[in-house]
């Protein structure tokens, strides 16, 4: 059987989304962009999903096999869906941005006088 050659982009498309998220990952882990032990840990670890995960997808779309069509969507789309909740994940862990500064700087209102003002 000969693959697709938009399958074959594809695979590779998402294999290459796949390593991006494991280094990240690994990288975070292991020390961040600082230490260099980590950048090769995250790098090796990509590598070696990039070439199991498009050694899968090139399998599911040559040779006769037993997995069901919802199965192969799941592989598909797993790389995807993951970095998009990482991404979402990432946005919203990030602290407030400078909104306390901003909040103290302003002048206090004259709500406390007004309200004395009614009682009496």
């Amino acid at each position: 059987m000969i693959m697709n050659p938009g399958m074959l982009l594809f695979g590779l498309v998402d294999s290459g989304i796949a390593f991006f998220l494991v280094y990240s990952i690994a990288k975070a882990k292991f020390g961040g962009n600082e230490k260099m032990l980590a950048r090769i840990i995250g790098a090796s670890l990509g590598t070696i999903v990039f070439a199991v995960y498009f050694g899968i997808i090139v399998w599911f779309n040559t040779v006769p096999n037993a997995a069901s069509q919802a199965a192969k969507n799941l592989v598909y789309a797993a790389p995807i869906v993951l970095t998009l909740l990482m991404g979402a994940l990432v946005l919203l862990s990030q602290p407030p941005k400078q909104q306390k500064e901003a909040e103290e700087n302003l002048p206090e209102e004259p709500e406390a006088e007004t309200e004395e003002a009614e009682q009496s």
